[in-house]
Formats: C-alpha cells, structure tokens, sequence
C-alpha cells in the first residue's frame, strides 16, 4: 500500500509540474490576447473602458478567458487520494461500531443461512460448508468498493459545484460588474 501512494504521489507531482508550466504558458497567451482587446477596444469603444485601467482590464480577461478545468481536475484528483486513507479507516470504524453493537451477523451464521438441509450450499452444490466464509468474506469487499466511490463522488460533486459557482461570466459583463 505505501509503494502505491509513492507511486501515485510521483504521478501527481509530475502532473502538478505539467499543470504549473502549462499554466504559465497560457498565462502568457491571456496576456497577448488581453493587449490586443485591450488595443481594440480603445479605438473602438473608448467610453466603454472609461472607468478601467489597463491593468484592471488585463485582470478580468485573464479571470474571464483563463481555463479552469484542468486545475480543478488536478485538484479533484489530489484530493480522491489523499482523501484513502481517511475513508478507510472510517470505513473499518463503522465496521468495528457496527460490529459492536451487534448489527452486523458473524460470517459463521450468515454462512449457516446458506447452507440447505443436507448440508450442501445453495448456491454452490459441489463445494464444503467452509467455501461460503470464503464467499461471504470477498462479498464483504463491496462494502469497501461503495464506500471509496460514494467519499469520491462527494468529492466530484463538491468541486463541481465550486466550478460552476465561481464560473465568470462574459468579458462585458465582468467589465461591468467591476464598475458597481
């Protein structure tokens, strides 16, 4: 298990590495771009630009035509992992609770309830009583599997929802709303 975070710790530094220059690039080409409008708007529609600096302005284009999407994928992703841990051990507390209190059968008379009158299993006919703990116990791993996905679908939803809630909308419009 440690030698898989290494592995998936490298795999996000190199990915974070990747994001931070592919920023920078972008970076440079908002700034190109927001000259250019900046240049244009000024000799087309000076009263519109009246109340902004030029340094205001190259502000809201970057905010306004910077992609988004890959830091929060990249963010999500960090967060999926670094957040496995913690959902397992959760995972297991739940368990031990439950198990403690009683709510959850032993494995021995879950597997008692498969068997039918002849002592074969029901769902396997050739196999020994012992073969349902072994079934029951690889069953148990759905437990796992649904806990990680439903901790992993929180977290999508969480950062999707952030997306879109601070989501900019068009570049009048952000021109506008800077000047109330």
């Amino acid at each position: 298990m440690v030698w898989f975070f290494v592995i998936i710790t490298v795999a996000l530094v190199g990915a974070g590495a990747y994001y931070w220059r592919w920023r920078r690039m972008i970076a440079a080409e908002v700034a190109e771009g927001a000259a250019i409008e900046w240049a244009h708007l000024q000799k087309h529609e000076p009263e519109f630009l009246a109340d902004v600096s030029e340094e205001k302005f190259r502000e809201i284009y970057a905010l306004v035509h910077t992609p988004r999407f890959p830091g929060y994928v990249l963010a999500m992703t960090v967060t999926f992992f670094a957040s496995l841990p913690v959902t397992f051990a959760a995972l297991v507390l739940v368990l031990w609770v439950a198990q403690a209190v009683g709510a959850v059968p032993e494995p021995v008379d879950v597997a008692n309830r498969l068997l039918l009158d002849e002592g074969r299993l029901i769902f396997f006919r050739e196999t020994p009583p012992e073969a349902a703990l072994y079934y029951l116990r690889d069953v148990s791993g759905f437990y796992y599997f649904f806990g990680v996905l439903t901790v992993w679908l929180g977290i999508v939803a969480f950062f999707m929802r952030r997306y879109h809630r601070n989501r900019p909308g068009y570049l009048r419009d952000e021109i506008i709303r800077t000047r109330e």
